[in-house]
């Protein structure tokens, strides 16, 4: 197991990569003092767990993880920063640990041992043995077999179903933030963003490893789907096979999907054009099965 050390402080850097010495059990200690210089050793060392300082120049400590993530979907992070007014944001997301400096030797053990601990969260072990089914008709949910998946922030939610809507398109950044923070300062809306992608990943991706991703590339983010389909996904796919076998047993099986118009119990206003088309495909589908109908009672 690979641990990575990035604090842009020389004191700082070295008492916690003193401590993380005394407590052991790593095959290697990776210490940078800047963003780029981890993402290059990165590049020749798999990073299992990060304690990242969140203030440093050039790069801040999310958005390094959003690019560690990208190399490294389970690796563990932990924040460490003098800055308390993180606080809030990273222990929403649930799924990281936050330290205050100056760092305690006992609160940093405590850290290092529930991220090194072999025993597996039981919440994980019925993600990675369940299936992922994603909703999109009339409510936005998700479940892990039988489970709902339920979210600390509604932010967290919607920016999921955004990317979902949008997968395997590129959105920038500076987009998202203007889309989901408007009122935010650039800097502010930054954050929130990043801490909501860490959040999603944590929940999502690191149990689906290989069948749902987030990639971060170029300050633009992407969703990708592998073997798995939203019911809107399903219903585009039975409504392309019907008109092309002119079948009107698969047509009946798609409108069996729509539940309710697209994200209508959500209010959220970049959906209304997709709505728009997926009800106008609805019920034109509904017409070509009266049709059909129709027509099988003529030749009868």
């Amino acid at each position: 197991m690979n641990i990575l050390i990035v604090d842009d402080e020389p004191d700082s850097l070295a008492e916690i990569e003193v401590y993380v010495r005394k407590y052991g059990g790593f095959d290697s200690c990776v210490v940078c003092n800047n963003g780029l210089e981890a993402l290059g050793q990165a590049a020749n060392v798999p990073i299992d767990i990060a304690l990242l300082d969140i203030e440093m120049p050039g790069m801040n400590g999310l958005e390094l993880t959003e690019r560690l993530s990208n190399l490294f979907p389970e690796m563990a992070t932990v924040f460490i920063t003098a800055y308390n007014h993180y606080a809030a944001e990273a222990f929403e997301v649930n799924a990281l640990d936050y330290i205050l400096k100056p760092v305690r030797e006992d609160r940093l053990f405590k850290a290092l041992h529930k991220l090194t601990s072999k025993r597996l969260d039981k919440s994980r072990i019925v993600a990675m043995e369940s299936r992922l089914s994603i909703n999109m008709f009339r409510k936005f949910s998700i479940r892990i077999g039988d489970q709902l998946i339920k979210w600390n922030r509604k932010k967290s939610e919607e920016l999921l179903a955004f990317l979902l809507e949008n997968k395997e398109q590129q959105v920038h950044k500076d987009i998202l933030c203007e889309l989901f923070w408007p009122d935010l300062d650039p800097k502010k809306a930054l954050m929130n963003l990043q801490t909501t992608i860490y959040s999603i990943r944590k929940m999502l991706c690191v149990n689906y490893n290989g069948h749902i991703r987030i990639d971060y590339v170029g300050s633009k983010y992407s969703l990708h789907l592998k073997d798995i389909q939203s019911d809107v996904d399903e219903f585009n796919d039975l409504l392309q096979k019907a008109a092309e076998l002119n079948d009107t047993a698969l047509l009946e099986q798609a409108i069996s999907l729509y539940t309710g118009d697209y994200l209508e119990e959500e209010g959220w206003l970049w959906a209304e054009p997709k709505k728009v088309m997926l009800l106008r495909n609805y019920l034109s589908a509904l017409k070509r099965i009266k049709e059909n109908k129709n027509r099988t009672l003529i030749i009868k």
